[in-house]
């Protein structure tokens, strides 16, 4: 399987700059290389089927044959890939016969998912088929969510509740608005995923002949039905936490948006940093007051900030590939002497911006409540929490003017997002 990931890599440096993620970024190509059940889905099959012990050792043994088979398979997909490779002499051009194999290997794929889920059915009882649909949309979720490109898009909602090991009770409160999840999900994949495997011979087609508007124009349709299941997983979020007893409900709907928005809710940057100030213990009764003051305002303006890095989420996502297209042309343009599109800048910079601002500041301003060596303290026993740069503070404005700063003070937590220095766009 990795030489087959392999040779998908190389076959996309064969076509730089023109590759495949500038026709519609995974565009299906990836579901090729992934077997549709995995022996990790031993335990799923048992739960959701309720498997008697007799049947498990049948269904382990047709889950391996299964195994062997789709190796067996990509093993010949991966030779005739190299094969193509070696007779590509560069450029773009060829691109639909370096990607045949993929595309004549799809009904393959399909057939051995076919046989398998035949063949684990014919062991079932009557009382486990009627949980055959059931069984098949927790499949479905399980092989279609990872191929998900926007955030939101690829929560699994039945998998967040397990996490948070409620007890049966109030799980079953919940169950009609899950059961109604599954369903509408299911719907919204099946519907995606027929897209995506519907426009892969115009993808191929399109970077054969280096179309980025025709490119772009499938992207377009294949991003309606990515909203339409990411929208099925912001409507059920709500309903869910709605019907859950508190706290659950809020737990639920924070735990979910932080899955599937993950930029959008990272852990309170300053949490730690407050909890450090307020466990100095020579803290005078006026300055806890300010610094409690302090923290409240940054939680609202957490929270507010937030909720708007979600909106933009939600409407400017579906438009990077767009951008990445009109990019892509506006190089090719700025090299040729011709004139440039122009290419709208990512709404999320300016909030990463103001959001490193609001860290900084916010640090900055507690720490001018603390005396010179409370913060001494602070940095000593609280590594990451030092105090700001002397420009921060200006001739006799407070204690801690002498300090210095050390690497890392207002880094954001975001490993994806722009660094402070560099998000300015």
């Amino acid at each position: 399987m990795n030489r087959l990931r392999t040779t998908i890599v190389t076959i996309s440096l064969l076509l730089a700059p023109v590759a495949m993620a500038q026709f519609g970024g995974k565009a299906g190509f990836s579901e090729a290389l992934k077997p549709d059940l995995l022996p990790r889905d031993m335990t799923m099959i048992v739960e959701t089927l309720k498997l008697e012990e007799w049947q498990r050792p049948i269904v382990q043994s047709l889950l391996e044959d299964y195994q062997i088979s789709f190796k067996t398979g990509t093993d010949a997909l991966h030779q005739k890939m190299q094969e193509n490779a070696r007779k590509q002499t560069g450029g773009a051009s060829g691109v639909r016969g370096l990607l045949a194999p993929i595309e004549a290997w799809a009904p393959e794929k399909e057939r051995l998912y076919e046989d398998l889920m035949s063949s684990i059915k014919s062991q079932l009882s009557e009382n486990q088929q009627e949980r055959w649909p059931k069984f098949e949309r927790a499949v479905r979720r399980s092989r279609s969510l990872d191929d998900s490109d926007l955030a939101g898009e690829g929560v699994d909602l039945i998998f967040v509740i397990r996490q948070m090991q409620l007890q049966p009770d109030v799980v079953a409160v919940a169950e009609p608005a899950l059961d109604q999840y599954e369903i509408a999900l299911d719907v919204a994949l099946k519907a995606r995923d027929a897209k995506i495997s519907s426009l892969l011979p115009k993808f191929s087609e399109a970077m054969d002949t280096m179309d980025l508007i025709a490119g772009a124009n499938l992207q377009d349709q294949i991003i309606l039905t990515r909203i339409d299941v990411r929208q099925v997983q912001d409507d059920s979020i709500e309903k869910i936490a709605a019907v859950l007893p508190a706290p659950h409900g809020q737990d639920f709907r924070t735990r979910a948006l932080a899955q599937g928005y993950r930029e959008v809710f990272q852990p309170d940057s300053l949490a730690g940093f407050f909890a450090a100030v307020l466990n100095l213990n020579d803290l005078t009764a006026e300055q806890k007051s300010q610094v409690q003051s302090a923290q409240a305002s940054w939680n609202d303006a957490f929270v507010a900030l937030q909720n708007r890095m979600l909106e933009t989420t939600r409407m400017e996502e579906p438009k990077k590939a767009q951008r990445k297209t009109l990019a892509l042309a506006a190089k090719r343009a700025e090299k040729n002497g011709t004139a440039a599109p122009e290419v709208p800048a990512d709404p999320m910079v300016p909030l990463r911006n103001e959001k490193n601002k609001l860290v900084q500041e916010t640090r900055e301003g507690v720490l001018k409540l603390l005396s010179e060596d409370q913060i001494d303290r602070l940095a000593a026993g609280t590594p990451g929490l030092h105090p700001p740069p002397p420009a921060s503070f200006s001739a006799g404005q407070g204690p801690g003017a002498t300090k210095t700063k050390k690497a890392g003070d207002t880094q954001d937590t975001n490993s994806n997002a722009p660094k402070d220095s560099k998000a300015v766009e």
